[in-house]
């Protein structure tokens, strides 16, 4: 009897929109996102790059060719609208009420993604009206004073409203590209795309704008940085002062003293804080239960995961499952 043929996943048509004085990164790192997302799993996303010309120029000055305005949308399509270099950001334009007309001109699309001050544009779209969104630190404001009926959200890494979603920008983009691909392509493929992107840790919905995998960076020890990276590429492992004081060529007790002088935080505290971001990330998952978490994170024991939890979150790990991610 023959193999029943795999069922080829629907093709997803993203639009990306680009309008004069593009920031790049808020275009280039979603799109790559979805780019190697192909590479890792099935051919299921597809972009298209349109405009209201057939040339765009970036706020750096690149220029870019790009599709016209399409008038009719293929299936399940989505919407990806970058962010623009806030200062030169032209309301009035020929450029920018021609992608507004277009925008409310009955289009429909199954998920709508901005990013950065992208978020302007739906705002003046009339899409934003009593939903919850966020855009740039910058803007916030001013997206408040455009749509004064929305939700507004600070301090967020990007906000899901039903098929709004918007991110505060530039590397977020990038953070809810990925939770995109997630939803659609697995946790195994975001996971890879993640990694090959050289991400030490994909930021999740409820993560605030500023990531525990970045803090405690600031300084000019370059032993200390190849112990920090190091417990980085794997927080789980069962570290040692003397395995990691081999890193930095140095003593235990030397390390154990450099380590707190530049970081502010001694060793075990930097692993500890580290394995509760990463157990954040993985009690997203509902599959997996708060004894499996901690043994991925790097506990033997649940008690002893839950005990250092506590000093980290003051709400109890299976209360992250009920939260609202909007």
């Amino acid at each position: 009897m023959p193999a029943k043929a795999l069922q080829q996943p629907a093709i997803i048509n993203i639009y990306v929109l680009l309008l004069p004085q593009l920031l790049m990164l808020d275009m280039v790192g979603p799109a790559e996102v979805f780019n190697f997302a192909n590479r890792y799993g099935q051919q299921q996303y597809k972009l298209h790059f349109i405009g209201p010309s057939p040339e765009i120029e970036s706020g750096m000055g690149l220029k870019i060719q790009v599709a016209e305005l399409p008038e009719q949308l293929q299936p399940d399509s989505w919407l990806l609208l970058p962010g623009l270099e806030g200062a030169n950001i032209d309301f009035n334009s020929v450029a920018f009420n021609t992608c507004l007309k277009w925008l409310v001109d009955g289009r429909q699309f199954s998920k709508i993604v901005s990013v950065c001050a992208g978020t302007l544009l739906l705002g003046h779209a009339d899409i934003l009206q009593r939903r919850s969104c966020t855009t740039h630190h910058s803007h916030l404001d001013d997206l408040q004073n455009l749509v004064p009926s929305a939700k507004v959200l600070r301090d967020r890494l990007f906000v899901q409203d039903g098929n709004l979603y918007t991110s505060a920008g530039v590397s977020a983009g990038i953070d809810l590209a990925l939770y995109l691909v997630e939803q659609v392509s697995g946790a195994n493929c975001a996971a890879a795309v993640a990694r090959n992107l050289v991400l030490f840790s994909r930021r999740s919905i409820n993560d605030p704008a500023e990531s525990p995998w970045l803090t405690h960076r600031n300084h000019l020890h370059q032993g200390v940085h190849s112990v920090q990276d190091r417990i980085q590429a794997d927080p789980s492992r069962d570290w040692s002062i003397a395995e990691l004081a081999k890193v930095s060529h140095c003593s235990p007790r030397h390390l154990t003293r450099l380590f707190k002088q530049h970081t502010d935080i001694s060793c075990k505290g930097y692993i500890q804080k580290l394995r509760m971001s990463l157990a954040q990330q993985l009690l997203q998952n509902r599959q997996l239960s708060v004894e499996q978490v901690a043994l991925q994170v790097g506990f033997n024991d649940v008690r002893q995961f839950r005990r250092i939890w506590r000093q980290h979150s003051e709400l109890p790990p299976a209360a992250l499952r009920n939260l609202s991610i909007c």
